[in-house]
């Protein structure tokens, strides 16, 4: 460990002598009979301890101290001095900043323990100034808007930020306090309280009022600032404006509710169309059953309908059932839930050819059910729209990607020209591409049929 750099000034070369024989070996020491020779070997060597006598001509201690509080702040600075001189005591506190005065002649034993506080008080100045250098810089360029203020919430600092949130100009700022910022004062009093009783302050939402009296959601979380002391000198509050995150996620939330709402009147479409209109069906058959019994007729015909309605019912359930949420994909995967989606088209007029590689990579669940909707939307789309008698299905894992290939043979559609159920329909399917980073072609002609090609890289499966 380096010795502590010690500068010692006296014009009386006995007492420079005396101290060096002293602590040459505790610590580094230069002297100096002069405090113009004091002030060179400052200008020269990181002193971290100075030692004056008051007693010097030209300039007294006192003044030498003063005199270099501007260029060197940071030596700790101790005052020798004759017992009866109190008003050089006092006046060295006021002017010099003097940490330690020492009555002459000084105890060996009292003096060395004295440097060695000095230093430790030196070395924690040291830390307290990088802190606070790296403090500066951070609330200097720190993106988010940062406020200094007192107990009493009023405004000390600000950083570049807080004029960006509040779209303003600093010379044409005008707020003292936090309810410049935030006008409830209840709430700018229950934020300084908080912080106060608690030290922090984390994500409290309220508004804050910027330029033209506009409104911005915000999120404040503050603490108290401490000295080297420990002791609480101010509070800061850092500001982040979640007025567009909000906006967004309001948005959002609209249309997941909006989505839900779509789904359940489908649900209920086809509650309503399907299975509805066959327990009607059944419920008139078994009346008639009924009547027949009644006047003893026939009734074997209507015992061969009602099997193949209920059939039909729980065909037209399963198949809502599955649409709605494909257990088959949570319990079996990918594979065996499309092999499952096509069983259901298996009463209509309608051909699925599904091949797959036997070696793809396991997917995620997200992925597999975006996979899975997509190859659903695209066979709806078939048979509503397209009048498509035949869809194959693809699925290959090929250069880091799981490349999914739809086509059918319908009637096509002109990509620009698209209708808007239709249309729907492709930015469901668009919006589950994008969000796995995947790549989307189409091709479609009219009377030759629609072709899907969905890249998606392996690196976001």
């Amino acid at each position: 460990m380096d010795k502590v750099k010690v500068l010692y000034i006296d014009d009386e070369v006995s007492n420079l002598n005396a101290f060096k024989a002293s602590f040459r070996r505790q610590f580094a020491i230069y002297l100096a009979r002069s405090a113009d020779e004091g002030m060179e070997i400052l200008k020269n060597i990181p002193i971290e301890v100075v030692i004056a006598d008051q007693i010097m001509p030209n300039k007294t201690g006192v003044d030498f101290f003063e005199s270099i509080l501007d260029l060197y702040p940071n030596p700790i600075r101790i005052l020798l001095t004759a017992y009866s001189d109190i008003n050089a005591v006092i006046d060295s506190i006021n002017r010099g900043h003097v940490y330690r005065y020492i009555t002459k002649p000084w105890n060996d034993y009292e003096l060395k323990l004295t440097i060695e506080n000095a230093y430790h008080l030196y070395h924690l100045k040291e830390q307290n100034n990088k802190l606070d250098l790296k403090y500066r810089t951070i609330f200097s360029k720190s993106t988010d808007p940062i406020v200094i203020f007192d107990d009493k919430g009023r405004i000390i600092d600000y950083n570049k930020a807080t004029l960006l949130l509040l779209n303003d100009k600093e010379e044409d700022l005008n707020f003292s306090s936090l309810n410049s910022l935030i006008q409830d004062k209840k709430e700018t009093k229950h934020i300084i309280n908080i912080i106060k009783e608690k030290g922090v302050l984390k994500d409290y939402e309220c508004e804050i009022t910027v330029k033209d009296n506009d409104k911005r959601i915000c999120l404040i979380s503050g603490n108290a600032v401490t000295n080297s002391y420990g002791r609480i000198v101010s509070y800061q509050a850092i500001i982040k404006d979640i007025t567009e995150r909000t906006q967004m996620n309001q948005l959002l939330l609209k249309k997941i509710i909006e989505t839900q709402e779509d789904e359940r009147k489908r649900i209920a479409r086809d509650l309503h169309d399907g299975i509805g209109q066959s327990l009607v069906a059944v419920k008139l058959h078994i009346e008639g059953l009924k009547n027949n019994y009644n006047k003893n007729n026939d009734i074997k015909k209507e015992l061969n309908i009602i099997p193949q309605l209920i059939h039909h019912s729980i065909g037209e359930l399963r198949r809502v059932c599955f649409d709605t949420l494909p257990l088959f994909l949570q319990e079996y995967g990918l594979i065996k839930a499309i092999q499952e989606l096509k069983s259901t088209f298996s009463n209509l007029d309608f051909k699925i050819i599904f091949k797959y590689d036997k070696e793809l990579p396991e997917l995620t669940n997200p992925l597999e059910i975006s996979i899975f909707r997509i190859i659903q939307e695209f066979m709806n789309n078939s048979i509503k729209h397209s009048e498509a008698t035949e869809v194959n299905i693809n699925i290959k894992n090929k250069k880091n990607n799981i490349i999914l290939n739809l086509k059918d043979n319908g009637i096509g559609f002109n990509i620009d020209d698209i209708k808007e159920n239709r249309g729907q329909g492709l930015k469901n399917i668009k919006t589950r591409v994008d969000s796995f980073k995947g790549k989307l072609e189409i091709n479609s002609i009219t009377d030759k049929g629609t072709e899907f090609k969905i890249a998606f890289p392996t690196l976001y499966i």
